[in-house]
């Protein structure tokens, strides 16, 4: 078989009620986002305040001298070393700080993409789920919190999640 023209105009149809949704402009690439984006962006925000607590906790050690960076001095600087250790402790320090400072600019990049994207959402009742979801709460109490069944909620948390994997894609593609 070499064509089908049935198939040929379910296609047709299908591509012009697609132009007719969009106002009769055709986007290119314009698709759902990649089913491991949505689940990248599910995890971001079920980690978000992880993130948060764990940015303060880099930020105040990073402020604490540290320890094992003054030299030691009388009968305890003369002793054998331990095995297996790296004999400049204040090396070593500074290789653990420079790791901390790298994963706290990773985790601040991620809050800060989270957060621009949250401005882009337009409606207020997905912006009040995602905002809740990033708070940490359930996902019933959210339901309850604004009035809707659970089904409903998670249709809203849906397309929520959708714009927001799509606005923090747009800004990842925006930066390159």
């Amino acid at each position: 078989i070499q064509a089908c023209p049935e198939w040929d105009k379910f296609v047709r149809e299908q591509q012009e009620r697609g132009l007719q949704e969009r106002g009769g402009r055709s986007v290119p690439g314009e698709q759902e986002p990649a089913p491991e984006l949505i689940q990248r962006t599910e995890d971001d925000i079920r980690d978000y305040p992880y993130m948060q607590i764990e940015v303060m906790r880099i930020r105040r050690y990073l402020e604490e001298a540290g320890q094992g960076t003054v030299a030691q001095y009388g009968l305890e600087a003369a002793l054998p070393k331990g095995k297996g250790r790296h004999g400049d402790s204040t090396h070593v320090e500074a290789v653990r700080r420079e790791r901390k400072w790298k994963r706290l600019q990773n985790l601040q990049k991620k809050i800060e993409r989270i957060d621009k994207a949250l401005d882009r959402i337009g409606d207020e009742q997905e912006r009040l789920v995602l905002e809740a979801l990033l708070d940490g709460d359930k996902n019933n109490l959210i339901a309850k919190e604004i009035g809707v069944s659970r089904q409903r909620y998670y249709e809203i948390k849906r397309r929520a999640v959708l714009k927001l994997a799509e606005a923090m894609e747009r800004q990842e593609d925006d930066l390159y």
